[in-house]
């Protein structure tokens, strides 16, 4: 007998949320919950072929259990130092982002009519008209990741400008919690003692400034060569856009 899309994905969905459930109930019942169940396991790694493996399987089964990444991120400082580990926290937390995108814009399908599909105000109707802006915005503005790799993927928005998008506007996360994580070197690696500087604040700012720089010469670079001078109108829309992501939050916040 076969199953139609929609029962199909409900069957998924359920599925899901039962793993979710069963998951969360278990972590209950650790002192440190959540974040505690996944020291004890980050406590486990080492620098061997074995340990980075184990590494690699909790960044992909990070969006599906919902593990908090800026913990996953600091460890990769912890155990590879500030340099290696931005980069194995980035491209890792890239490609996570990126296995959470692809599962749910599977299970959105094919041919089907969506919100990708109609006019969609606010930030979401940013994310349809404006994917690369929107995304980096997003990401510079520090709104939850899976929030944004699952409307991504519910749009159906193009791969291509969602992957780079988080890729340049996830690196300034990126960098201030390794620097946490480094920091820890030589001690017991704690989710507590994740501590972040001045300095880290400082150096995630200009970052933030030179991925905005960045993404405004790679849009002037795809543009025709007769458009190539509106680089400073194009930097105050991203940043306006980063503003009114910013806005979107604080509104959120106030109407929760």
């Amino acid at each position: 007998m076969t199953r139609s899309p929609t029962v199909r994905k409900g069957v998924a969905l359920l599925l899901w949320l039962a793993l979710l459930t069963a998951f969360l109930v278990a972590a209950g019942r650790h002192p440190g919950g959540v974040e505690g169940v996944l020291v004890m396991a980050l406590r486990a790694i080492r620098l061997s072929a074995g340990g980075l493996l184990l590494l690699a399987g909790i960044y992909l089964v990070r969006p599906v259990l919902l593990l908090p990444v800026t913990v996953l991120t600091a460890f990769c400082g912890y155990l590879f130092g500030p340099l290696w580990g931005v980069v194995v926290a980035h491209v890792a937390a890239t490609a996570s982002a990126s296995v959470a995108y692809l599962v749910v814009r599977r299970w959105r399908g094919r041919g089907q009519v969506g919100v990708a599909d109609r006019s969609v105000p606010g930030w979401m109707g940013r994310l349809r008209h404006g994917t690369f802006e929107a995304v980096l915005a997003s990401r510079l503005s520090f709104v939850p990741g899976d929030l944004v790799n699952g409307a991504a993927g519910a749009l159906a928005l193009p791969f291509a400008p969602f992957a780079a998008a988080t890729a340049l506007g996830g690196l300034p996360g990126t960098v201030v919690g390794v620097l946490a994580g480094a920091g820890m070197r030589g001690r017991d690696f704690r989710a507590a003692a994740i501590t972040l500087r001045p300095g880290f604040i400082v150096a995630s700012l200009v970052l933030a400034l030179l991925s905005v720089a960045v993404a405004v010469a790679l849009r002037r670079r795809l543009r025709a060569p007769g458009a190539a001078n509106g680089g400073a109108s194009e930097r105050e829309t991203l940043l306006g856009q980063v503003g009114e992501v910013a806005a979107d939050r604080q509104r959120g916040g106030r109407g929760g």
